[in-house]
């Protein structure tokens, strides 16, 4: 019998036969029930038949004043699909096999990464069997009830991205398996960085304005999380967080068994596979067949048969306001520790193993966060070279702004500063009234190595 802790034992009264205690769980037979017969049934039935039983599931247990009517995102889905209704009901079928195989493919308990439980793996079906739970289950960031019930486009396509996701799995079932991890580093600055900071040389870096982060194999890939793994994927977010779990929907298990990251902690998940690709970004993301540059990294497994690629989730601070505006609080030490922390805790989690393997980022932290690019910039150069790995900064096009960063790099090198040289740096940055350039801590950085060079 499997076993949650706490924070998914709905799941656990959903889809097992005998309570803890050895009685018979009702929920469980009547849920099984409802799923054979959709098995039995779907064939000659439509849209009505399969909204009824997800209800039937939803609504088990349930108040009478609690129930869910519909699912106007189901409806608007079918509505607007190019597949008939009957082979859309083929692909709902699919998630029904894989909830019914769940009883005998999940181990008998499941921990949540929560106080001394740091990692979790699973094969490949068994997330598939987890995912196919989340369908009928109603939790915020732990189900995709807030999906069916959307008419939003974004919600429809959301919809897209897992079912061919299980009509993939359903296919050919890939026989392998998908790591968890926990990473935290307690006084990371008084231990780590103190003793480090003056013998760790800049990492190498890469600057490339052609490739996007998940276009990448055989690396790190820096997810700009938020502090509750997946964002919003489960909701209306379609930014990199949530492209990155629609593309792997394996990431998505990590929204059942981890909570929110705390400041010295990151998440790093290893061999989840790409089912797709995309096209657009926010509201107007596009689910589209896997194409060959998405599915490179599919191709290499580790002796433990996960793809040999992470994706870490590391979050940044929100920042208020204009980035152009918001510098002085950016630059005040706490939040630099802050960031740095959060960055080099998750760069080095695996220690030597990972010498020497380049970590895929870019903009960590900006857009939304109105974080500032070059900072952001040196803080992650400051990670990296800690963790002694080449970092390779996707500028999604900004390649003004990835050449800067590049001479930067160039200057630090050859005035032979270290990790703790440019974090004294980054304190001395002065910080002006009023809106400042984009490009401000790089200009002020240049301008303090060249009085040092004029006074020497």
């Amino acid at each position: 019998m499997t076993q949650f802790s706490t924070e998914i034992d709905h799941l656990l009264d959903m889809f097992t036969q005998k309570n803890l205690n050895g009685s018979a769980n009702p929920i469980y037979e009547k849920n099984h029930s409802l799923l054979q017969d959709y098995l039995k049934n779907y064939r000659n039935r439509g849209v009505d038949f399969l909204e009824t039983i997800i209800l039937e599931i939803l609504n088990n247990g349930r108040e009478k004043t609690d129930e869910i009517e519909n699912l106007p995102g189901v409806r608007k889905f079918f509505k607007n699909s190019t597949e008939t209704e009957q082979e859309l009901m083929e692909k709902f079928r699919i998630v029904v096999e894989f909830a019914l195989r769940a009883e005998d493919l999940l181990p008998e308990r499941i921990y949540r990464l929560v106080d001394d439980v740091m990692s979790a793996s699973f094969s490949q079906e068994q997330c598939a069997c987890l995912l196919a739970w989340m369908w009928f289950d109603t939790r915020k960031n732990r189900s995709f009830f807030e999906i069916l019930t959307s008419t939003h486009p974004i919600s429809i396509e959301k919809i897209k991205f897992l079912l061919h996701f299980f009509s993939e799995t359903w296919i050919q079932m890939p026989r392998g398996v998908v790591s968890f991890l926990r990473i935290k580093s307690e006084n990371f600055m008084e231990n780590q960085f103190e003793k480090l900071k003056e013998s760790k040389k800049l990492s190498e870096i890469s600057i490339r304005n052609d490739l996007l982060i998940e276009e990448t194999a055989l690396c790190t890939q820096v997810d700009f999380a938020n502090k509750h793994i997946g964002g919003g994927v489960l909701r209306l977010g379609g930014v990199q967080e949530e492209i990155r779990f629609l593309m792997c929907p394996e990431m998505m298990v990590s929204m059942l068994i981890c909570d929110k990251m705390e400041p010295d902690e990151a998440i790093s998940i290893v061999g989840a596979q790409v089912y797709s690709s995309y096209t657009g970004y926010s509201g107007k993301l596009k689910w589209r067949e896997l194409q060959p540059k998405d599915a490179l990294q599919n191709q290499y497994r580790d002796k433990f048969q996960r793809i040999q690629t992470e994706c870490l989730a590391i979050n940044a601070i929100k920042f208020f306001g204009h980035p152009s505006r918001n510098l002085r609080t950016q630059l005040q030490e706490q939040n630099i520790q802050k960031e740095l922390t959060k960055a080099a805790v998750g760069f080095a989690a695996h220690g030597p193993d990972f010498d020497g393997v380049p970590i895929f980022s870019g903009w960590w932290g900006c857009g939304a966060y109105s974080g500032n690019k070059p900072l952001k910039f040196l803080i992650q150069l400051m990670a990296a070279s800690i963790a002694n790995r080449p970092l390779v900064m996707c500028t999604f096009g900004e390649s003004k702004v990835g050449n800067r960063c590049r001479q930067m790099k160039k200057r630090l090198e050859m005035d032979g500063i270290t990790v703790g040289g440019l974090y004294d740096l980054l304190l001395k940055v002065p910080i002006l009234d009023g809106a400042h350039d984009e490009m401000h801590v790089f200009d002020e950085i240049e301008r303090i190595l060249c009085e040092r060079a004029g006074g020497n």
